[in-house]
């Protein structure tokens, strides 16, 4: 029966998030294009009080459905920076949206998701994200993601791993990607690393299973990048044994407050 309970609870909980997008859709259509249309300087201010609208009441209504959800740390987003995530879920982007301060980064994304995706492919116009196409244009990712680099004033989100783990561990880093974002411009490098989320990787994953969703994601930094361009392998080696640290260290966190002889619990930030 609560199995039963549980998967009612969960579908409703995404039953209102897609009213959410519903109402979304049209808050985006009559409030935050005519103003951008009238005013594009404002752009990045009006894209990023959108998304982080939308992704605070996408997780109170997660919540609903069983989800719990903590995020700690901050990313100034005032000037250009680089944030390297891991990528465990379609969540993901909205946990750094709501660490992201006060601007919502861009992020490289599939060239795909730019157009058709209601909600999501005008905030990605709007955001000026680097698009990019493995399969049909691989030769003009680099370029793409050099392009975002120089001229994004307020960061680039990447997830170096490529494509969402399926069992929650930090994956080898496809370095070209965040090689060419360190080489077109040098920024503070911020990491953000989350954990909880890849039992829900995709939609289809969400739709029973919202109560097993227990993500804490940790923003920490600054990392300067070295001056010297030959030194940036290492560098981003360093950076994923960083958050392989990380990981760790939240997962050992989770577990001792878990275990009910503990002699104390350490919060995990909200």
């Amino acid at each position: 029966m609560s199995k039963l309970l549980n998967g009612l609870r969960s579908v409703f909980s995404l039953l209102c998030v897609a009213a959410l997008f519903m109402a979304g859709s049209l808050v985006l259509r009559l409030a935050v294009l005519p103003d951008y249309w009238l005013h594009p300087e404002r752009r990045f201010h009006l894209v990023s009080v959108y998304m982080k609208w939308m992704a605070r009441w996408i997780f109170n209504f997660l919540t609903l459905g069983g989800a719990r959800v903590r995020r700690s740390g901050s990313v100034p987003t005032e000037s250009p920076v680089v944030i390297v995530a891991n990528h465990q879920s379609l969540l993901d982007i909205l946990q750094v949206t709501l660490l992201a301060e006060p601007f919502v980064p861009a992020f490289v994304t599939r060239k795909r998701y730019a157009r058709f995706v209601p909600l999501v492919s005008q905030s990605i116009r709007m955001l000026g994200c680097p698009l990019v196409d493995p399969k049909g244009d691989p030769r003009g990712a680099l370029p793409a993601v050099r392009e975002g680099a120089r001229r994004l004033p307020h960061g680039v989100l990447i997830f170096p791993e490529g494509h969402r783990s399926r069992d929650g561990e930090i994956l080898p880093f496809r370095r070209a990607g965040l090689l060419a974002l360190l080489s077109a411009k040098r920024v503070p490098v911020y990491l953000v690393v989350g954990d909880g989320l890849w039992k829900a990787g995709r939609f289809l994953d969400l739709l029973f299973r919202v109560q097993e969703i227990d993500a804490c994601t940790e923003a920490f930094g600054p990392f300067e990048p070295p001056a010297d361009p030959a030194e940036l392998p290492r560098f981003i080696n360093l950076l994923r044994e960083r958050m392989v640290e990380r990981i760790r260290a939240i997962r050992a966190r989770r577990a001792e407050n878990r275990n009910p002889a503990a002699e104390r619990s350490l919060p995990v930030g909200s």
